[in-house]
């Protein structure tokens, strides 16, 4: 009775650790598409500062290396993203023109926006279900990035927030950042190691100070103090999950 008591536990511990490796895999997918997006569309708004281009590079290859890792623990939610993947990558350019700069064709912006927001998805469906201080903060940064994504794209858009449709529904900013404060009071009234409470005061403090023009697309938004700041909070927000893992 006890041997299978135990065969069952172990059983359920596969079973938990393999969703939570799995929705890591995509969460890192959907992590690295939001920081290539702010990257790529930065590039635009900079006017064609190299450092950009380096960097909306490297995290393209970083969600496709991660999609990989995916492949091996949910191959249909994988493939269906890989082939929609593998379509919008070789479009993602963009074509210069003398008075208006670096333009982006609308359908190419509206398929990046929308695979987005369709990853994302998916990543919530996929972990919904676990609950673990670690996995906390890791939604907490992608949570950021993701609408920071949305921030420099549609501050990149040539009609703004008219660019967003009205079926443009998957991704919700206001509630999202409404989520992530009440995860921010939470981790306060947590009995969590005093040194993340610490770095996440500062996180918050960062987030704070960009929020309302992220999650409301100031026109005066000030783009590379946008960025700074949220590339720093995912610095920030990783230091956390270390100290956390190793406490």
């Amino acid at each position: 009775m006890f041997t299978n008591i135990r065969a069952g536990l172990l059983l359920a511990l596969c079973v938990l650790s393999f969703q939570s490796t799995a929705s890591s895999d995509l969460g890192r997918h959907v992590l690295a598409v939001s920081q290539s997006m702010s990257a790529f569309y930065m590039y635009s708004l900079s006017e064609g500062d190299k450092r950009y281009q380096d960097e909306y590079q490297e995290h393209f290859d970083d969600a496709q290396s991660h999609l990989a890792s995916f492949q091996s623990q949910d191959a249909v939610v994988a493939n269906e993203l890989q082939v929609h993947w593998d379509k919008l990558r070789p479009e993602l350019k963009y074509e210069y023109i003398d008075g208006a700069g670096f333009i982006i064709p609308v359908t190419v912006r509206n398929q990046f926006r929308n695979y987005l927001g369709n990853a994302f998805s998916k990543y919530l469906n996929a972990s919904s279900n676990e609950q673990s201080s670690t996995r906390n903060l890791a939604q907490m940064a992608l949570s950021v990035e993701v609408m920071s994504a949305r921030f420099f794209d549609v501050s990149s858009a040539l009609y703004g927030t008219m660019s967003i449709s009205n079926t443009d529904n998957m991704l919700d900013p206001v509630k999202m950042s409404k989520k992530l404060n009440y995860s921010f009071d939470q981790v306060q009234k947590s009995t969590m190691n005093e040194k993340v409470k610490r770095t996440m005061r500062l996180v918050q403090t960062k987030w704070r100070f960009i929020e309302d023009s992220v999650i409301n697309y100031k026109d005066e938004a000030a783009y590379l103090l946008v960025y700074y700041n949220k590339s720093q909070i995912h610095k920030l927000l990783n230091k956390s999950q270390r100290l956390l893992a190793g406490a």
